[in-house]
Formats: structure tokens, C-alpha cells, sequence
């Protein structure tokens, strides 16, 4: 953060990932630190027992900071079988209440999702908005900025590469 102010860096979000962003313990306090800092935050989260153990840190930082913070969970499918096979047995549970949890909080939630298994776009959005409905989770499976639809890598296709040479360009 203080690299961005120093550098006069023209950043407006600043995102935090992982793996699971909240086993780190000090999560809640980077959060803090960059909110206050005048930047919306995105956390990119599985919505599991780790995030719930955060709860009270986060409803304080939704109390200060409102729609600043933004969480995006990763649901890779409708089904849970299917979801399931991703994120291993017994994930499904945990990762919806995690998700419902936000949503019943008022924070700004959307969810990840992957388009690997054949389904068009149609059929997917049309699968998390029965989820979602039937979860009474607030996130518009029409609206592309709230459900994120991921495509799978295509390990054929010719891409370019990053280099060291990158960074010399940019200084």
C-alpha cells in the first residue's frame, strides 16, 4: 500500500486470493488496511469455516466500509455432486452457508463458476439462479459481474508467454 501511495499508482481495488485468502489470521487486518486506505477490496474466497471464524472482523468492516468490500466465492457449479467433484466430498454444505452467511449480512456478493462440463451460458445461469433462489442468496445469475463464468484453459492454444522482458517495458 504504501508502494501504490508512494508511486502515485493510479489502483482503485486491491484483491486478496489464495488458495483460501482466510487462513491467514491477519486477513481482517490487511482488509482493514486497504479500505482505509481509500481502495475497494475484493476477497476471493471459498466461504468456509476459515471466513466464518473472521465473521465479527467483517461485519465491523462492512459497518465502516459498506459497499467497498466485495467478496466473489468459488461455486464451480450448480450441482452439488458436481461442485463436489472439484472441491472434494463434504465442501458443498460448508461453502453454502458461508455464501449465505454474506448474502444474509448484506455484503456485496458474486460467485465464481466454470464452464468446463458442456453446459452453454443459458444453461449455467439458468442452474445458479435455482440455486440462489432456493438458497435465498442475493446474487443475479443474469448479471455477468455476479456470476462469473470461467472458461477452462485451452492447453492447445497458441498464447503469448511472459517474460522477464515485461518487466523492462514497464520500467
Amino acid at each position: 500500500l504504501a508502494e501504490i501511495r508512494n508511486g502515485e499508482l493510479p489502483v482503485r481495488e486491491i484483491g486478496f486470493t489464495g488458495g483460501e485468502p482466510f487462513m491467514n489470521p491477519a486477513l481482517p487486518a490487511m482488509i482493514q488496511d486497504a479500505l482505509a486506505g481509500g481502495y475497494r477490496v475484493l476477497v476471493l474466497t471459498n466461504a468456509m469455516r476459515p471466513m466464518l471464524q473472521a465473521a465479527d472482523a467483517l461485519l465491523q468492516l462492512r459497518e465502516q466500509y459498506g459497499k467497498q468490500l466485495a467478496f466473489r466465492v468459488s461455486v464451480d457449479h450448480f450441482q452439488r455432486a458436481i461442485h463436489q467433484q472439484e472441491r472434494g466430498r463434504g465442501s458443498w454444505l460448508p461453502m453454502l452457508r458461508g455464501l449465505r452467511w454474506l448474502s444474509d449480512q448484506g455484503f456485496q456478493v458474486h460467485v465464481a463458476a466454470r464452464t468446463r462440463w458442456g453446459e452453454t451460458e443459458a444453461e449455467l445461469r439458468r442452474g445458479f439462479k435455482v440455486l440462489f433462489a432456493s438458497a435465498d442468496i442475493c446474487v443475479d445469475a443474469d448479471d455477468p459481474g455476479q456470476l462469473v463464468l470461467f472458461p477452462e484453459m485451452d492447453e492447445s492454444a497458441d498464447v503469448p508467454e511472459i517474460t522477464t522482458a515485461c518487466w523492462e517495458i514497464l520500467g
